[in-house]
């Protein structure tokens, strides 16, 4: 009887927890940035707002430029278990770092000026 109490009391406590837990939507890059749509390009910071950002913005008088990071981890097939003769040998890997490799993958958004205020963004790369 005293068990039961303990897990309606535990199950109760993470009921409550999940309930009061706010998880944040993931955005999409592109809904995201429309904000920035009628502003000046000198208020457009991809940096300040947490963005990776490959080298200072490229700024022509038609167009301001940035070049995001996006970091993707991809994790590599790992054998743990080679059969030899009908019995699979477990194999000793020590190092499991090498389980995956990091990469980042390039976005540039192009942002279309009119007298320096933004009017659209192009995106251009497979990581937008």
């Amino acid at each position: 009887m005293m068990n039961h109490k303990i897990y309606a009391v535990i199950g109760l406590t993470l009921f409550i927890q999940a309930c009061a837990t706010h998880t944040q939507p993931k955005v999409n890059l592109q809904d995201y940035l429309q904000q920035f749509i009628g502003q000046s390009a000198q208020q457009i910071n991809l940096k300040a707002l947490g963005y990776q950002v490959l080298d200072q913005p490229n700024m022509t008088k038609s167009q301001l430029t940035y070049t995001i990071l996006r970091p993707m981890n991809i994790p590599t097939p790992m054998v743990s278990n080679v059969e030899v003769g009908g019995t699979a040998v477990p194999l000793q890997l020590g190092n499991h770092s090498a389980n995956s490799y990091d990469v980042n993958f390039n976005c540039k958004i192009i942002f279309n000026l009119n007298n320096q205020i933004a009017e659209s963004i192009q995106y251009q790369g497979k990581a937008c």
